[in-house]
């Protein structure tokens, strides 16, 4: 899809690495129109046959480049490097300095060998969002938190009891602030954990802020019919116990979208 392609390229890339990709594209094009004026056929079929769409197809096929969920283990050591590396190749960067700035968790977890996305609720008594689903997470406290990570990770522990010693931090999802910023106003950034295998048993929500835990699993929301897109709305999700929206269902959205669907993702044979 070039629109998709397009947005992708402007999100996540400097104009400066645009320009150095362009300035190659060039420089193979040029070397490519002198050996067909030198009628050099062969070399030329060298340089261009890579681009042809079989091959492409072919290289982004690959195992190496599979979300792979056949062996019913869910998120395992292949998939998570693989997620990881997706993270770490759209590093976030931020333009403006903000007053105010929050993180969350994108919680990865397997539930009986079941990919799956943890979720909250929180409590009705709340002045704030009661009763909305989210992610664990909160503002920055100053003096308290040195990185971004250690915000997301303390509020997690505090808010549903899972402690920074069972998560693995694969990296920071990468969003749009000003898309942010509309819905919130506040600079939040989403880092995205993987918590392994995972039980209502190691969960310790606590009742001041949190009225129950709940996971999702990840083949859910790859199903674009569960999803609602509305101008000027964050996409609401309802291919879940409860409805997933605002903030929430916008970074989830740019999860399933920048990252996930970078790769053939593959639940079963018959898929």
């Amino acid at each position: 899809d070039p629109h998709k392609d397009m947005r992708m390229l402007l999100e996540n890339y400097t104009a400066a690495a645009l320009a150095s990709a362009l300035r190659d594209r060039e420089d193979v094009l040029q070397h490519c129109a002198t050996l067909l004026a030198q009628n050099q056929i062969v070399q030329l079929t060298k340089i261009l046959r890579p681009y042809q769409q079989k091959y492409i197809l072919q290289r982004r096929h690959t195992p190496e480049k599979m979300l792979d969920f056949r062996n019913g283990q869910g998120f395992d050591t292949h998939n998570v490097e693989l997620l990881r590396k997706g993270l770490n190749r759209m590093p976030r960067r931020v333009s403006t300095a903000h007053s105010k700035r929050a993180g969350v968790v994108l919680p990865l977890c397997n539930v009986d060998g079941v990919p799956c996305i943890l979720f909250e609720k929180r409590s009705a008594h709340l002045r704030a969002h009661p009763d909305e689903v989210c992610l664990p997470g909160g503002m920055v406290t100053a003096g308290e938190d040195k990185t971004i990570v250690q915000t997301c990770l303390r509020e997690m522990e505090e808010e549903i009891g899972i402690g920074h010693n069972s998560t693995s931090v694969l990296g920071v999802l990468r969003c749009n602030w000003g898309e942010v910023h509309h819905l919130v106003g506040v600079a939040v950034t989403p880092v995205v954990c993987f918590l392994g295998e995972i039980g209502e048993s190691q969960f310790n929500p606590n009742p001041d802020e949190v009225a129950e835990c709940f996971t999702v699993p990840l083949e859910s929301f790859l199903d674009r019919d569960r999803w609602v897109h509305k101008k000027h709305y964050a996409p609401f999700f309802t291919g879940g116990p409860h409805i997933i929206w605002g903030l929430t269902g916008y970074i989830v959205n740019r999860f399933i979208m920048d990252i996930v669907e970078r790769y053939d993702v593959v639940f079963c044979d018959d898929k």
